[in-house]
């Protein structure tokens, strides 16, 4: 069998998997029971990190390639092997505080190790009262007696593992809410699972990936120490994503161009698309949607090798459109 040959048939293979994969969520939002008022519950969970994949309008999970995969695909730990840390703020709208930074930590053949912390968190929220018992008035007028903090907090403990070109990896997350001033707080935890597939070595001309995140797959549960018995309780329902990519050596626009899908159950099926070309390792330009908002980005990738180890510090930029008004990410990763 020529090498020709063989590509062809990973690639249809690739293409059944795709077809069975989508057929599979499909049947999963037909079934799914609505969530009505619990809908959005741990919104922190859903709004992305990093500059990159958020630039590529979210669709990651089939790519997951860097240390963001603690959040969009853990089981993308399994294919690094260096040690990564990347940070990211933003703010929200002008009104939220959004953070996240995470660390991994290749284990040779035992696999990768990341942990992840995402933040969102409103502050100096005015607490008002009247000066006198009783109703609004002329007389009787609010005053700010006080301030308070609305938090949402998501640790996470991750491990991915890559056999050959499959790839498996899991999250556990810890979850915190807290809103000060009236001393309410909920804690929960949560798990993800996921799988990534990918058709060729990264360093062919081309090649296809696949990925499949479960998140939230025994329904994660907030409880909250609300006054009243028994204490209220959020859930946040599972969520399915399937992802597909395609990379390919262009030479003749002198670099690597990606195209990624990923099709998501949260919120009824969302479609995030997402387009990728890098020139030479060393800037890349980027563009996507999320559902029906326009995302773009940019990143810049500056290494620095020695006899013995590498280092790279990349900065990465997104543009998100919204109809409640546009955001800019910028995230920092190092590899060493």
């Amino acid at each position: 069998m020529t090498v020709v040959n063989l590509k062809h048939k990973i690639i249809v293979s690739g293409l059944r998997i795709i077809y069975h994969l989508f057929y599979i969520l499909f049947m999963f939002i037909m079934i799914m029971p609505s969530i009505g008022a619990e809908k959005y519950a741990g919104e922190a969970l859903s709004l992305g990190v990093g500059a990159r994949a958020l630039g590529m309008g979210g669709s990651f999970a089939a790519v997951a390639d860097d240390s963001t995969s603690v959040y969009w695909n853990p089981a993308g730990l399994g294919g690094l092997d260096r040690t990564e840390l990347v940070f990211m703020h933003s703010s929200l709208f002008g009104l939220d505080k959004y953070d996240f930074v995470s660390y991994v930590q290749p284990a040779g053949r035992k696999g990768t190790f990341g942990i992840g912390w995402i933040r969102v968190g409103i502050d100096d929220i005015p607490i008002t009262e009247l000066k006198k018992p009783g109703f609004m008035s002329a007389s009787n007028r609010p005053f700010i007696s006080g301030y308070m903090q609305d938090t949402e907090n998501a640790f996470l403990f991750s491990y991915g593992k890559g056999f050959s070109r499959l790839q498996v990896g899991g999250n556990l997350k810890f979850l915190y809410n807290a809103v000060s001033g009236i001393k309410r707080n909920a804690i929960g935890f949560g798990g993800d699972m996921g799988i990534l597939w990918k058709s060729f070595p990264e360093s062919s001309t081309s090649q296809i990936s696949l990925g499949v995140v479960a998140q939230d797959f025994f329904k994660s549960r907030l409880i909250w120490n609300t006054t009243y018995s028994p204490s209220h309780t959020d859930i946040i329902y599972p969520n399915v994503k399937i992802g597909a990519a395609y990379s390919r050596l262009m030479k003749s626009i002198g670099g690597r161009l990606l195209f990624s899908m990923d099709a998501n159950t949260r919120y009824g099926l969302e479609m995030h698309y997402g387009l990728e070309y890098m020139l030479a390792d060393l800037l890349s330009l980027r563009a996507g949607l999320e559902d029906s908002d326009f995302t773009a980005g940019a990143g810049l990738n500056i290494g620095f090798k020695g006899a013995k180890s590498e280092i790279n510090f990349l900065i990465d930029y997104a543009f998100l459109s919204h109809e409640l008004g546009n955001t800019h990410r910028i995230s920092l990763m190092t590899k060493f």
